[in-house]
């Protein structure tokens, strides 16, 4: 499922997620979407490193900096309907650290448009900057275009059932709910979805019904604070963290990521361990260089920095959010340098032997 979201992540890391870097613009090359290889036209070097550059910017909230390395990117590849959709979403989001520039990000929508029509990102980034410019109907056609050409992008269904129940039209929003969860029974975010829905319009039969749907997918619930994982963190009782994470089915990277505010030791301890044992592991690896960072271990912060895989996973929005405040701390330093390229996965260590433990920490 391509929610906006996972898009978002994989902007970040395009350079450790494309095909080999050098390959010429025009041809075409496999990427990794969501698990799924997904084929695609190439975008030259300078273009994925200027990309690479303004997904972290925009991770970490600066607009103006993002946008320029954006156009940089299209400079270098001016036909890619992805990096002009990437260029109207940063230009329109909200939460940035500059005001929004609605006018030239319907532009880079309308660009996009020209050269793939039925792209659907560029479809939704426009329903989204239409509703900031409270042109309502205008965004409810265009999201309802995004999802008549993703229709199991769960951000697409999300925004188009909210514009609905605005304008009173209750029973279609909940078709779009209801139809999504339907579609994709697998997803824990189209089930999500419909929970939070269900919260905000006070209707207790389908809050249950997604509810009992979470649970049986085995994700963890909203409100799920695992009290076990609260009390084991607060006695730095790595076992027992590692006990009550198993029984929340928090992965490991997910672990790490869980105790960098919390407990920064210990996650350093489960991200090296973790990105030891599998160097794709993006999660793990933003988890242990921020809790080094937060440590003031910089010695450690060198260590870690290079052990990404040249292919790593996709982070997820967490990590994301993660990376963009690390990089906020070093914008400008040293360090910045070296986060964009470890990510460009221009230092990579190969994967560890199988059966080789990790050193300890």
């Amino acid at each position: 499922m391509k929610n906006r979201a996972r898009r978002r992540a994989a902007a970040v890391m395009l350079a450790a997620l494309g095909a080999s870097t050098g390959c010429r613009t025009g041809a075409e090359v496999t990427r990794l979407v969501d698990g799924r290889a997904e084929t695609g036209r190439a975008v030259d070097e300078g273009a994925y490193a200027a990309s690479l550059r303004a997904g972290i910017y925009d991770a970490a909230g600066d607009r103006d900096r993002a946008l320029d390395e954006l156009e940089r990117a299209m400079l270098a590849d001016p036909d890619s309907a992805e990096l002009l959709t990437r260029y109207g979403e940063v230009a329109c989001g909200a939460a940035r650290s500059s005001p929004p520039h609605p006018a030239s990000a319907l532009t880079a929508f309308s660009r996009a448009l020209a050269l793939e029509p039925t792209y659907a990102p560029a479809w939704l980034g426009r329903a989204r900057c239409l509703e900031l410019l409270g042109r309502e109907p205008e965004a409810l056609a265009a999201g309802q275009l995004a999802a008549a050409y993703d229709p199991e992008d769960v951000g697409t269904s999300e925004l188009v059932a909210r514009l609905l129940f605005a304008f009173g039209r209750h029973t279609e929003a909940w078709a779009w709910l209801d139809g999504l969860a339907t579609l994709a029974p697998d997803s824990p975010e189209a089930q999500r979805a419909r929970l939070l829905a269900a919260s905000r319009q006070h209707d207790r039969e389908r809050e249950l019904i997604a509810r009992r749907a979470l649970g049986t997918l085995g994700s963890r619930l909203p409100g799920d604070t695992g009290l076990e994982l609260d009390r084991a963190i607060e006695r730095r009782d790595l076992a027992a963290v590692r006990r009550a994470a198993t029984e929340l089915r928090l992965s490991k990277s997910e672990l790490a990521l869980a105790l960098v505010r919390r407990a920064p030791d210990l996650a350093l301890i489960e991200g090296r361990a973790e990105l030891l044992a599998d160097p794709t592991a993006s999660d793990a690896w933003i988890a242990a260089l921020a809790a080094a960072d937060a440590l003031g271990d910089q010695a450690r912060f060198a260590e870690l920095l290079p052990l990404l895989a040249v292919e790593p996973l996709p982070p997820s929005d967490g990590a994301l959010a993660l990376l963009g405040e690390l990089v906020a701390r070093h914008a400008g330093a040293e360090g910045e340098r070296a986060l964009v390229e470890a990510l460009a996965g221009r230092k990579p260590n190969g994967p560890r032997p199988r059966g080789e433990e990790p050193a300890p920490p």
